[in-house]
C-alpha cells in the first residue's frame, strides 16, 4: 500500500458549556479532521487533537500542520508498506516526538486498512463491536450547588463512572460533597498537575473519599515524586499527561509511580503505540484505560474500538457526542443508551464523517498530493 493524497480540514466546534481544568477554559474546540487516500481505493479519517496553545502538551495545531505538510507528506511520498504498524515504525525512526501529528495519519490508515480488511476496527485492534460502558469528565465548577446538579445529570444519563477536574487543594471539599451525595458512585478525580508534594495533607483527605483513581496530580514530567506519593496514598494514581511512549510507561512501573495508566491514544502515537502499552500494562498488571482528548466524534470512534479490547474495564472519558458540542461531525452522532456507545458493525472506523456540517465549520483545508 501507498499514501497518494492526504487531506486536512480544520474545523471550529462550539461547545456546549465552557470546560474549565487547571490549564485553562475551553469554550471552543479547534480540530483538524485528517482523511488519508490510498493507492487500493480505500480512504480513512483521523483526527489532529492538538489544542490552539502549548498548555497541555508542546505541539499545537499550527506547529502540527507545518510538521504534516513539510515532514510527514514527504517521509511517506513513495513510502510501501503493507501494514499500520510499519508506517508507524517508519515514522518513530523518521521523527522525533511530534506524536499527535503522527497518530493523525497513522490512526487515518489503521481506519483505511480495516475497510481493506473487511472489518470493523474494533475487531482488527483485537476486540469486538458491543455496547462500550462509558464515563463522563466533568470540567471544574464555581460553586459545589453547580457541580452537584452536573453530577446528578451525569448520572440520570446513565454514566457509569464520573470524572471531577480539580483546580487545586481547595477543590477537595467539592468532592467530599459529590461522595456524600453519591456514596456508591465510580468516581475519580483529575488534578491536571495542580497539586505540589507540599499539598500531602489534600491528597490524603482525597484518599479517604474511596475514589477510583487520583489521575496526574503533580507535574506533568514527573515520575519521582509520583512513586514517593504513590507510597503515601491507598487510592492507585493514574498517570496522563507524561505518558507519550511505551518507554514513558515502562519508566513510571519500574519507579512505580502509578497503579493505572490513562492511555490517550493520539498522545502517544498513534494504535499501534496504544496496543503495545495496552500488552506492557497487562503483564505487568497495571490498569489501564482510555481518555479522551475533547476531540471530536471521530477520536472518539477509535477510542471506543480500542475500549473494546477485554484489558478495559474501567469507563473511559468516551462521552455522548451532545455531552460536549453543540454539533458533532458524524453522520450519525454517539449516543448514550443504558450508560454505553456502539459503534456500527461495519467495515473501518464504524462511523461516517458529514462533510455538510464539516464545511459550515471548515476554518481552512488543504490537500497533501503524494
Amino acid at each position: 500500500m501507498q499514501i497518494t493524497q492526504i487531506q486536512l480540514q480544520q474545523i471550529s466546534l462550539p461547545l456546549q458549556t465552557p470546560f474549565v481544568t487547571a490549564h485553562g477554559t475551553t469554550k471552543l474546540r479547534i480540530t483538524t479532521l485528517v482523511t488519508v487516500y490510498l493507492d487500493n481505493g480505500h480512504s480513512g479519517v483521523g483526527e489532529l487533537t492538538a489544542f490552539t496553545d502549548s498548555r497541555y502538551l508542546p505541539e499545537t495545531q499550527a506547529s502540527a500542520w507545518t510538521v504534516l505538510q513539510h515532514e510527514i507528506a514527504p517521509l511517506l511520498r513513495g513510502f510501501e508498506f503493507t501494514r499500520p504498524s510499519e508506517l508507524t515504525t517508519y515514522l518513530q525512526q523518521q521523527l522525533r516526538g511530534n506524536q499527535l501529528a503522527c497518530a493523525a495519519v497513522e490512526t487515518a490508515v489503521w481506519a483505511a486498512y480495516a475497510k481493506r480488511q473487511q472489518q470493523p476496527l474494533a475487531q482488527l485492534l483485537g476486540g469486538n463491536v458491543r455496547p462500550i460502558p462509558v464515563g463522563i469528565s466533568l470540567g471544574h465548577f464555581a460553586t459545589t450547588t453547580e457541580l452537584l446538579a452536573q453530577v446528578t445529570a451525569s448520572v440520570a444519563a446513565g454514566y457509569q463512572r464520573v470524572k471531577l477536574k480539580l483546580t487545586g487543594p481547595a477543590d477537595v471539599a467539592q468532592v467530599a460533597a459529590v461522595r456524600a451525595r453519591y456514596p456508591k458512585l465510580t468516581l475519580m478525580v483529575d488534578a491536571n498537575s495542580a497539586f505540589t508534594p507540599a499539598d500531602l495533607p489534600a491528597l490524603q483527605q482525597l484518599d479517604q473519599l474511596d475514589l477510583a483513581l487520583i489521575e496526574q496530580p503533580l507535574a506533568n514530567d514527573d515520575f519521582v515524586q509520583h512513586a514517593w506519593l504513590q507510597q503515601q496514598l491507598h487510592t492507585a494514581i493514574c498517570l496522563d499527561e507524561n505518558i507519550l511512549t511505551l518507554a514513558d510507561v515502562q519508566t513510571a512501573v519500574a519507579l512505580k509511580s502509578c497503579r493505572a495508566i490513562n492511555l490517550k491514544i493520539t498522545r502517544v502515537g498513534g494504535l499501534t503505540t496504544a496496543l503495545a502499552i495496552v500488552a506492557f500494562c497487562q503483564q505487568q498488571q497495571i490498569q489501564v484505560w482510555c481518555g479522551g482528548m475533547l476531540a471530536s466524534g471521530v477520536s472518539r470512534a477509535f477510542d471506543l474500538a480500542l475500549a473494546s479490547r477485554m484489558e478495559f474495564t474501567l469507563p473511559g472519558d468516551i462521552s455522548a457526542s451532545a455531552r460536549y458540542f453543540k454539533q458533532d461531525v458524524l453522520q450519525q452522532p454517539l449516543e448514550l443508551r443504558h450508560g454505553c456507545l456502539q459503534l456500527a458493525a461495519t467495515p473501518g472506523l464504524g462511523v461516517t464523517v458529514d462533510q455538510q456540517v464539516v464545511q459550515q465549520h471548515l476554518l481552512k483545508e488543504k490537500w497533501l498530493r503524494l
